[in-house]
């Protein structure tokens, strides 16, 4: 059945570049990660993560960025998340597709 639905779908290329990806890795001292995540309901998933990068881009006044996938190590008493941020590279722009 899912695979009937599926073969339905378009996908197409956009040309020109809209985005930029990058990488943004944070050391967190595992006690400062707790307590940024404490109340939170899961914070050691992804969505979790996510949050905490999106609490961090939040103080540093970066509001542009649309957080991705979050990779999440410990390592040493800290933790380390290596977050994909995408931001617009032109606001005004949309995505064209042939």
């Amino acid at each position: 059945m899912k695979s009937s639905l599926f073969s339905q779908v378009k996908e197409r290329e956009v040309e020109g570049e809209i985005f930029q990806v990058t990488h943004r890795i944070l050391q967190v001292p595992r006690e400062v990660y707790a307590q940024v995540m404490c109340g939170h309901p899961e914070p050691f998933s992804e969505q979790g993560a996510q949050y905490f990068v999106e609490q961090y881009l939040g103080w540093l006044g970066e509001k542009d960025g649309v957080i991705g996938l979050v990779r999440f190590d410990e390592e040493d008493g800290e933790i380390l998340l290596d977050a994909a941020v995408r931001y617009r590279i032109n606001s005004l722009a949309r995505p064209s597709c042939p």
